[in-house]
């Protein structure tokens, strides 16, 4: 396994270790005074939560959805027939998000601190954004959080979506220019290694435009601007490593260990990966996914890309398509992309080099977008499966075919589900403003559209 850059736990990276250059000032995280925070104090437990939130339950959801997974028991079987209700994902949006989750830890953190301090929680503020409003379109987020010494507000209104990619990547910029690189990126590398925040935040950035090509004539040029500044190799992505005890372990080791028969990987996946030399390193050939000696998504020490070397040279290769660059150019980003993701994992040099040499580039520009994300949806699974849906949504690649045993009480076209049910504390707690994002964007159902990802047939 490649050098691994940062090694983070909410039991083993101690406030302590942090606060002696971050700040030396201890202040209860939950009630911070105007002006003085213990950033330290928060950042194990909001980077710990962030990468959760891309890869745990919901993360689990979107691999069901797009076919990564297989449901084969108990709950699975019902979110595999987009039975996905407004109780099932609602602790990701109340615990992982907003109430005590990620997001606000990252508030806290901007509010309270400057400088490269604020400038990594403005970058992750930024991640889990793009997560919530993936899934959801519409959302909270300029009242969802106050500064200190406001009232706050109980029930903030919803964003458009529109203004919450923008936010997204003025998040990003001001993290560039505030110095995200400095400072803080020593406590995330091993051996003198290290995760390069600044191209994180490119990478990022390149991610968020790709996001809006559906809607943005000029999303691609952005995202192919973002995409060359920001990583060179794995080596300089930042990756999350679960760490010991167990319940701090990888969410899909954590899933497959405590409801063991219920997930398995997907055959819609295995299908598409016949012959592919990751597949062994994937699953067992049984159903395996998690736990069993040689495959390397599902150990409990698994790492957790933010974003990933392989997925900015597939944002890459797409973009130049859709800008009309080269067809070389094109091709040689895909077969980087995919050479990154089969070296990271541990494929024998001599099966990448034979696998990647055949990869080519042809047809129409939908023909070459397809073999794209095709590739993509492979070299993703296991580390960025929202990303997965949300390419499906966006371009219709893979060429899915949706359960023939969908349910169709939440989503009454039967389709492969376009979004998630705001959750019932949303319901409940903020119905005004809820009903409001509902109205604005056509209903609550799993097969109406989002702004960002709209169905183009």
């Amino acid at each position: 396994m490649k050098t691994i850059k940062y090694i983070l736990s909410v039991l083993i990276l101690s406030a302590m270790v942090f606060s002696c250059t971050i700040t030396n000032v201890n202040v209860d995280p939950d009630n911070p005074s105007a002006d003085k925070v213990n950033a330290g104090a928060i950042y194990p437990g909001m980077i710990s939560q962030t990468h959760r939130n891309s890869v745990a339950l919901v993360g689990r959801i979107a691999g069901l959805i797009t076919q990564q997974y297989d449901g084969l028991d108990a709950q699975q079987i019902a979110y595999a027939q987009y039975l996905i209700g407004e109780s099932d994902i609602d602790d990701l949006w109340d615990f992982g998000l907003y109430g005590a989750g990620a997001s606000k830890d990252c508030f806290v953190i901007i509010s309270n601190t400057e400088g490269d301090v604020s400038a990594l929680a403005k970058l992750y503020m930024a991640a889990n954004m793009g997560v919530t409003t993936s899934c959801w379109g519409n959302v909270p987020y300029s009242e969802a959080f106050r500064g200190d010494g406001e009232t706050p507000i109980a029930s903030p209104t919803y964003d458009d979506q529109e203004s919450v990619y923008a936010a997204i990547q003025n998040l990003l910029s001001e993290s560039i220019a505030e110095g995200v690189a400095f400072g803080i990126g020593e406590f995330y590398g091993t051996g003198g290694g290290g995760a390069d925040w600044v191209k994180t935040a490119h990478a990022l950035k390149a991610r968020y435009y790709m996001h809006l090509t559906s809607v943005s004539s000029s999303a691609a040029a952005s995202a192919l601007a973002e995409a060359e500044l920001a990583f060179s190799s794995s080596a300089e992505q930042p990756d999350f490593v679960y760490s010991l005890p167990a319940q701090n372990a990888n969410p899909f080791y954590l899933f497959d260990n405590d409801r063991p028969s219920t997930l398995g990987i997907g055959t819609t996946l295995k299908e598409m990966m016949v012959g592919d030399p990751r597949l062994p390193l994937y699953t067992t050939d049984g159903e395996d996914f998690a736990g069993v000696p040689g495959l390397f998504w599902g150990q409990a020490d698994s790492p957790t890309p933010l974003i990933s070397y392989w997925e900015v040279k597939f944002i890459e290769a797409e973009a130049l398509v859709r800008t009309g660059g080269s067809d070389t150019d094109a091709l040689q980003a895909m077969k980087d992309a995919v050479g990154a993701n089969m070296q990271y994992i541990g494929v024998d040099a001599a099966d990448i080099t034979t696998y990647v040499n055949a990869l080519t580039l042809a047809g129409t520009e939908a023909n070459k977008i397809e073999t794209i994300i095709n590739e993509k949806y492979k070299a993703l699974y296991g580390n960025a499966p929202i990303e997965t849906w949300v390419d499906y949504r966006r371009t219709g690649f893979p060429a899915l075919t949706p359960n023939p045993d969908a349910q169709s009480s939440l989503n009454p076209s039967k389709i492969i589900p376009r979004r998630f049910l705001y959750p019932i504390t949303e319901r409940t707690t903020n119905k005004t403003n809820y009903d409001a994002a509902i109205s604005a964007q056509g209903g609550h159902l799993l097969d109406v559209d989002m702004w960002a990802f709209p169905k183009s047939d």
